[in-house]
């Protein structure tokens, strides 16, 4: 069956595990190529006419013609591998297979920015992980795989790790904690050892689709030897990267250069394209927005690892759009990637006058950004949609909305996008009690109702209805605070209600979604109380009178580690604990007097959290809240909203001054800071909406200005 297990490192194992083979280090004006493409020529063998032989050599040839620098070009399994022998510093350009590239990145802390996907000779972008079983076998299909010994590829290959424990999960096979999985280095070592195993193993082995011609093209194995019994779904293969270190002109040059191959027939024969280098596809975008948001330490299966910035980070997979309400998808203030460094200049990509200073945040996504604003006499609500490129009004939904409250009369909470059955839309909620559902891409209303009359609200709007929409169990949360409608699931679609239940009046914050003692729940304040709430059903669950009153209770609870945080500036910051019926107990396990925000609610970035008030702290979660440093600077106030990544923290301080400030350092730390807006009446503000990120460009709302700025 077999003509020896000895070619196995010397065919497809060399696509894998080849040793790299460096060029001299660049020169300062030189810039380097680093390829990973396991179809390249020196990564693989000539053993299939026309096909694994791509010659990288005349791509930076082509490159250095049309940037105008010296390319140099080394091959290589890894970036690590380059570094460690100290003979390239570092990689400028990087073209291999995507999910590779980003792990190793995030291994060595470089950045890369995905530019462009190259296509195959069948115009594809992606590949699939094949299972496979010895032709003898008698399982046909994935379903039959039960209690069979699988074979994946290293965590780092998508293909042969996270698309196909998915496929067996989909299929009802239980698979084994990814740290207990069984891997083989390459996909001849896979297949060549199910083959000596033989039938009565059952066992199987997943190969990459690309590298199948291969196998018997080498000869590792005879034709007819193996028989695939399922396929994954794609995923991305080869991507040009671009270290984010570069200028941005250089970037943009470079993948202006990459996009251009498919006008040079020869150089498109060379690297074994049908269409050369494309755009990052909406397939491609998809495949990251779909995928888990990823720890410092979390393989990086198709989760775009610290180290790498995507081109568009993605949201969670409930939302798929974009920074889709308060504090983004999660509600916990996070994004997969903030800029290592700010640019050096932040001008506006463009800047849309407001009528109005506001409260509430920003919804966006990588086409539309929505916010809320007031006519000019003041008299009724108007949310509009503005282009996320070119910052052109798209749409407007205004209505009347008359009466007096204090700090203006500007919507407070924050629009919810939802991707529904039946389209996206957008939820938009005014100070007095306006709800309206309307469609996301046109604006057109398909409902509307004031919340407070429908619901008998009676209590007084002293600051306004101030809780952002929230999407749990199916429903549409809101808060009326009315006696008899506390807070009120609404069928999203319809507008009509699902459950409501009694209690007090509202508070100033938004509610959230935790689980605590094993028991998802919705959690939030109301004027007076903080409260869990059953989310199918909207039962109290448990109720906490704080020892002080007189809290605005206006900063969100989080959860961490199954255990509730509160902080108000009444009553200080509490971690509270829960039973197994996930009712809270009384008590708190830790507390900090010294953090009391009015307003901010914090972020958790690894064992840390962070908050603003009147100086940015840093709190130990390992050590009863201990305070590990406090930062005092001038952009901070009472209030400034905190984005945060997996190493940095993005603040917007007083008079929209941006601060970039790292996480993890022993001391308050400010990497980079740039003020954003120059007029003089955002110079002396304290701005209270919060931003909006989405891939790289942040959206931020002045004094009387909504503006869009690239991180990049």
């Amino acid at each position: 069956m077999l003509r020896s297990l000895r070619p196995v490192l010397l065919g497809v194992a060399a696509m894998c595990t080849t040793h790299p083979v460096w060029a001299e280090s660049p020169s300062s004006d030189s810039l380097s190529l680093v390829v990973m493409d396991p179809l390249a020529a020196p990564l693989s063998c000539p053993c299939v006419e026309g096909y694994a032989q791509r010659q990288y050599e005349k791509l930076a040839d082509y490159l250095t013609e049309q940037l105008g620098r010296k390319v140099t070009i080394s091959f290589g399994e890894s970036l690590k591998g380059a570094l460690e022998k100290g003979e390239v510093e570092t990689a400028h350009v990087v073209v291999g297979k995507d999910s590779v590239v980003r792990a190793d990145a995030s291994k060595i802390g470089q950045r890369m920015l995905p530019v462009a996907q190259l296509t195959g000779k069948d115009g594809a972008t992606t590949q699939t992980g094949l299972i496979v079983v010895p032709s003898g076998d008698s399982t046909r299909k994935v379903e039959d795989l039960g209690g069979y010994r699988i074979l994946y590829g290293p965590p780092e290959c998508d293909e042969k790790f996270a698309a196909p424990r998915q496929l067996l999960e989909d299929a009802g096979i239980a698979v084994v904690a990814a740290e207990q999985a069984e891997t083989s280095a390459a996909c001849s070592d896979g297949a060549c050892k199910i083959i000596e195993w033989g039938d009565a193993q059952n066992a199987a082995a997943v190969i990459s689709s690309y590298a199948a011609p291969l196998l018997e093209g080498c000869g590792t194995i005879n034709k007819g030897d193996l028989r695939v019994v399922g396929e994954t779904k794609p995923v991305p293969f080869v991507t040009a990267f671009v270290n984010a270190e570069l200028p941005k002109s250089d970037r943009q040059a470079i993948r202006k250069a990459l996009l251009a191959v498919m006008d040079h027939p020869e150089l498109m024969l060379s690297l074994e394209t049908l269409r050369g280098f494309v755009p990052l596809s909406d397939d491609y975008r998809a495949y990251y927005q779909q995928s888990t948001e990823p720890t410092a330490d979390a393989a990086p299966s198709g989760t775009g690892p610290p180290g790498v910035g995507a081109a568009e980070p993605p949201p969670p997979p409930e939302s798929q759009l974009g920074w889709t309400g308060w504090r983004g998808p999660h509600r916990d203030g996070r994004v997969r990637a903030l800029p290592t460094r700010l640019p050096e200049k932040m001008v506006a990509n463009w800047e849309v006058p407001l009528a109005h200073a506001g409260l509430g945040g920003i919804a966006a996504t990588d086409k539309l950004v929505v916010i809320g604003d007031r006519n000019l006499d003041n008299t009724g609500d108007e949310f509009r949609c503005y282009d996320a490129a070119t910052g052109d009004l798209l749409w407007m939904v205004d209505y009347p909305a008359d009466g007096h409250l204090d700090y203006d009369n500007t919507p407070r909470a924050t629009p919810l996008v939802i991707n529904g059955e039946l389209g996206a839309r957008v939820y938009l909620l005014g100070a007095f009690g306006h709800l309206t559902c309307a469609d996301l891409a046109t604006g057109l209303v398909y409902w509307q109702k004031n919340l407070r009359d429908e619901f008998q609200a009676e209590h007084e709007l002293v600051w306004g209805m101030c809780s952002s929409p929230l999407i749990a169990g199916g429903n549409l949360i809101v808060n009326p605070g009315a006696p008899e409608a506390s807070i009120v699931a609404l069928e999203p679609m319809l507008g009509t209600p699902e459950w409501q239940t009694p209690g007090h009046t509202t508070g100033y914050g938004s509610l959230t979604i935790a689980t605590l003692g094993g028991r998802q729940q919705l959690v939030g304040h109301d004027r007076t109380t903080l409260g869990g709430w059953d989310i199918k059903t909207g039962e109290r669950l448990w109720t906490l009178t704080p020892p002080r009153d007189g809290d605005f209770n206006v900063p969100t609870p989080i959860e961490v580690d199954g255990k509730l945080l509160v902080t108000t500036e009444g009553n200080a910051t509490r971690l509270y604990a829960f039973d197994d019926d996930g009712r809270i107990v009384d008590e708190p396990v830790a507390v900090q007097p010294r953090l009391a925000p009015d307003m901010s609610t914090p972020v958790v970035v690894g064992r840390r959290l962070f908050c603003v008030c009147g100086r940015l702290y840093c709190l130990d979660l390992d050590n009863d809240l201990a305070v590990i440093w406090e930062g005092d600077d001038d952009a901070f106030g009472d209030y400034a909203p905190i984005i945060a990544d997996d190493k940095h923290l993005l603040i917007l301080g007083h008079g929209g001054e941006l601060l970039l400030v790292d996480a993890l350092a022993d001391r308050f730390r400010v990497v980079d800071r740039e003020f954003l807006f120059d007029d003089d009446a955002t110079r002396e503000a304290e701005l209270y909406s919060h931003p909006a990120i989405v891939g790289q460009k942040l959206f931020v709302r002045g004094e009387a200005a909504l503006a869009s700025f690239d991180l990049d």
